[in-house]
Formats: C-alpha cells, sequence, structure tokens
C-alpha cells in the first residue's frame, strides 16, 4: 500500500495497491485467450446450419471469438512493447482493492446463480449487491436501478423479443 499526492494542493491518495499496467494486461489478456479457446470449442460444437449460405448457430459466436482474439493479442503486443521501453509505461492503481475482489466475486455468484434463481430475481439482487459493495448507499438508487434493469429486460427480451429466460 502506497500514499500518493495527485495534484498540487488536493489530499494524498492513501491504500491503494499499484500493479504495472502492461504486466496486468500480459495476465489478463493471457486469461482471456484461454477462456476464448474454450469458447471456440463450444461454439465448433454446435449444430452446422442446414443451408450452406447460413452462418449457423456457432457463426456469430465464432465471429465475436475472433474479434475478441485480435483485440485481445493486440493489448498484449502493446502490453510487450511497453515492457521493452517502447513506450511510455504507467501503473494500474486500485484504492480498494477488496471491494474490487467482491464485486468480480460477486459477478462469478451471479453467473452461478442464474439458472438457480431465475434471471429477474438473480439481475435484481446482484446488482443491489454490486451497487452496496461498490459503495452506493442511496436507497432509492440501490432500489430503483435493479427494477429498472429488471424491467428493462423483461420489456426487451420477454415483450419484443420472445426470449424466454429459465
Amino acid at each position: 500500500m502506497e500514499s500518493e499526492v495527485l495534484d498540487k494542493g488536493e489530499q494524498p491518495v492513501e491504500g491503494y495497491v499499484r500493479i504495472p499496467l502492461p504486466i496486468l494486461e500480459i495476465v489478463i489478456g493471457l486469461i482471456v485467450l484461454a477462456i476464448l479457446s474454450w469458447y471456440v470449442v463450444q461454439a465448433y460444437h454446435l449444430p452446422k446450419p442446414f443451408n450452406s449460405n447460413d452462418i449457423g448457430a456457432g457463426g456469430f459466436p465464432l465471429l465475436v471469438a475472433f474479434g475478441t482474439g485480435i483485440a485481445t493479442i493486440s493489448m498484449i503486443g502493446l502490453a510487450v512493447a511497453r515492457l521493452m521501453g517502447r513506450m511510455g509505461r504507467s501503473d494500474s492503481r486500485w484504492r480498494r482493492p477488496l471491494l474490487v475482489l467482491i464485486v468480480a466475486l460477486l459477478l462469478v455468484g451471479q453467473t452461478l446463480s442464474f439458472a438457480t434463481l431465475g434471471v429477474y430475481l438473480c439481475v435484481a439482487l446482484f446488482s443491489a449487491a454490486i451497487m452496496v459493495a461498490a459503495g452506493e448507499r442511496r436507497i432509492l438508487h440501490v432500489l430503483g436501478v435493479p427494477i429498472g434493469l429488471v424491467t428493462f429486460i423483461y420489456v426487451v427480451f420477454a415483450l419484443a423479443l420472445n426470449v424466454v429466460f429459465p
């Protein structure tokens, strides 16, 4: 944990974790590439189209994986260039690393709870929990945003697009 003055006349920022940004970009990029590899394998297992002119069920996921892979490889390449001193380097500063970890765990918990709780209840509960973990204390926001999100998801997906959620 370090302490640093951001600008003249401002209060020092204390209690943050500093991580070299190129290292963080490489580590996160490698994790994303590993996840994309699994994603591509799963997309290849989707049914092939009956019509040879159609892209099929796996076509769009493969397109997303391809675009994300190019962006991720570019990010890793720029991070390596920064480490080699060819570009300016900077740091990533996390002022509340424990809260960042809590929010990340809440997002993972939300993903794992969709099938059990259902989409609407899961989105409502976890969006409120994430807002509280991020520091929101205004009760109208903590209650209003989840209600707005659930309403939006219901109107767009259930009513307009006729998507059936578990």
